[in-house]
């Protein structure tokens, strides 16, 4: 609803906190879809590269078992070549052939025979382990291709919902389809304006309405405390000029200019609204230290008394008080 004080406005002004607030879900919602299809893309990625992983991982267990029993065979023959010649079998465990005539004699040929076993049982064990390396590597160089097809794919998605047609699969959701709507319309609204202003045929008021709704100024109103003039005291729109204030809580106040009211540039005041009257007084000074009030408060809602334009009662309250300092200065 517009901020001037017409019944029938031939503009109107968007409630910015609404309509950022419409933005705010759509983003949201927005971000919690492109999260669930993100994570469904990766989901499908990943039950497709499942069986290999299954399939390494089951291959690998089977090598660590052969292996394991492979070296305890090893072990059995090599300990049994070194009950016969112990002097052949190394501290590392390296079995060295019988000498032909002494040991082969003292043992009746079994050192013959346990030293083949023991170095058969070695070539199975040294190929054992070279199927266990194997198959770890090819099992890391899978977890590695899906880690990185993973990332692909997520940035493949994330550019599908950046693109046109990504968006419009979004917004055809049911959850975002009616925030979508309203964006848009938000966005043709916007869109009008800032061509119409660009065209130069936003007149002065709607100018002046619309930057007050998008900035949060407020017209002076009732029960405002320690209002000052600032140093940047002029805000004009064209033809029309007003005077900017600060209260005591930083919120930001605007007066329409006219000469009777510069003398409250120079002075700190008070508004009160009380029994349908204003009472315009001079303020104290600011509180200091652990008392002083909280800053940076929001001011909520718009007081019908707050268009100083159209608020005779007010205008005459502070062109008094202004006359009441002249005269007792």
């Amino acid at each position: 609803m517009s901020l001037n004080s017409r019944d029938e406005s031939p503009y109107v002004v968007p409630d910015f906190t609404a309509d950022n607030e419409i933005r705010k879900q759509y983003d949201a919602v927005a971000k919690t879809l492109l999260i669930a299809a993100i994570a469904g893309a990766l989901r499908q990625m990943r039950e497709e590269h499942e069986f290999g992983r299954l399939r390494l991982e089951a291959n690998k267990r089977a090598a660590d078992a052969v292996l394991a029993a492979l070296d305890r065979h090893a072990h059995t023959t090599r300990s049994k070549y070194a009950r016969i010649v112990p002097k052949q079998r190394t501290a590392s465990g390296i079995v060295r052939p019988p000498t032909l005539f002494f040991d082969n004699l003292i043992s009746m040929g079994a050192a013959e025979k346990y030293y083949k076993q023991a170095l058969e049982a070695a070539n199975a064990k040294r190929e054992a382990m070279i199927k266990v390396r194997t198959t770890a590597r090819d099992l890391e160089r899978h977890m590695g291709k899906i880690e990185s097809a993973l990332v692909v794919r997520e940035l493949e998605v994330r550019k599908h919902y950046k693109s046109e047609n990504g968006r419009l699969e979004l917004e055809a959701d049911p959850r975002l389809e009616e925030l979508a709507r309203q964006c848009q319309a938000i966005e043709l609204e916007r869109t009008d304006y800032n061509t119409r202003l660009a065209a130069g045929t936003v007149g002065d008021e709607e100018r002046r309405d619309r930057t007050m709704a998008h900035d949060g100024y407020r017209y002076l109103d009732g029960d405002v405390s320690g209002l000052h003039c600032l140093h940047e005291r002029e805000l004009r729109f064209g033809v029309l000029r007003y005077l900017m204030f600060r209260d005591r809580v930083d919120r930001i106040w605007l007066l329409e200019y006219s000469p009777d009211v510069l003398p409250l540039t120079q002075m700190r005041f008070d508004i009160i609204y009380q029994n349908e009257r204003y009472l315009i007084q001079r303020s104290p000074p600011p509180p200091r230290g652990d008392e002083e009030q909280p800053r940076r408060l929001v001011h909520q809602g718009t007081d019908p008394r707050a268009y100083m334009g159209t608020d005779p009662a007010l205008r005459l309250a502070l062109r008094q008080f202004v006359e009441r300092e002249k005269a007792g200065g």
